[in-house]
C-alpha cells in the first residue's frame, strides 16, 4: 500500500470517524440531559383555582377526582327514563332552532302525557334550559347546556366502546 492509497482511504474515512467520535463523546451527556428533561416535564401536580381558593393536586389524586366526577355524571343520567332520553336527543338534534310546540306537538304545561314533567326533570339534571330562561312555555326554545353536551359526548363514547366490545366478542 502506498502513501497515496493510505491518504485516499484515510480521507474517505475521516468524516465518518470524526462523526462517530463526536457522537460517542456527546451521547452520554445528551442522554442524561434528555432523561432529566423528560422527568421535569412530566405531569407531577395540577393547580386548581376556584372561588378564590387554590389547591394543588397530585397526578394520582387528580385522576381519582376525575374518575369520581365521571361516575357522578353517569349516575345522574342513569335516573333518566327512555322517554326523557328520547326528548333530550330531539332537543340536542334541534340545536335550539325549534320551539317546544315544534318538538312536542300539543305541548302545554298541564298536559297529561308528562312532557312538562320530563322537561322539568331534564332541567333539574342540568341537561337542558329554555334559551329565553324562565318557565317552560310552548313558544320557548329548549337548548342543551354545556353540561348536557358533556354528558352526550360521554354517552356517545361509552356507546362506541360497548359496540366495539360486542363486535370484538362476536
Amino acid at each position: 500500500m502506498t502513501v497515496d492509497d493510505f491518504a485516499k482511504i484515510a480521507g474517505a474515512l475521516a468524516w465518518p470517524m470524526t462523526a462517530l467520535i463526536a457522537v460517542s463523546l456527546v451521547y452520554k451527556p445528551l442522554r442524561v440531559l434528555l432523561k432529566r428533561l423528560s422527568e421535569t416535564l412530566t405531569f407531577k401536580s395540577l393547580k386548581v383555582k376556584a372561588f378564590g381558593f387554590e389547591s394543588e393536586l397530585t397526578a394520582e389524586y387528580a385522576r381519582t377526582v376525575l374518575h369520581e366526577l365521571l361516575e357522578d355524571i353517569t349516575e345522574s343520567t342513569n335516573a333518566l327514563t327512555p322517554e326523557e332520553i328520547e326528548l333530550f336527543d330531539r332537543i340536542l338534534a334541534a340545536k335550539g332552532t325549534k320551539t317546544l310546540i315544534e318538538l312536542v306537538p300539543g305541548f302545554t304545561r298541564e298536559d297529561s302525557s308528562g312532557n312538562h314533567l320530563r322537561l322539568r326533570h331534564l332541567r333539574d339534571q342540568k341537561l337542558i334550559i329554555p334559551s329565553e330562561r324562565g318557565r317552560w312555555k310552548p313558544e320557548k326554545h329548549p337548548v342543551v347546556t354545556r353540561y348536557g353536551q358533556l354528558v352526550n359526548r360521554l354517552r356517545t363514547k361509552s356507546a362506541d366502546k360497548e359496540e366495539f366490545k360486542r363486535e370484538a366478542a362476536g
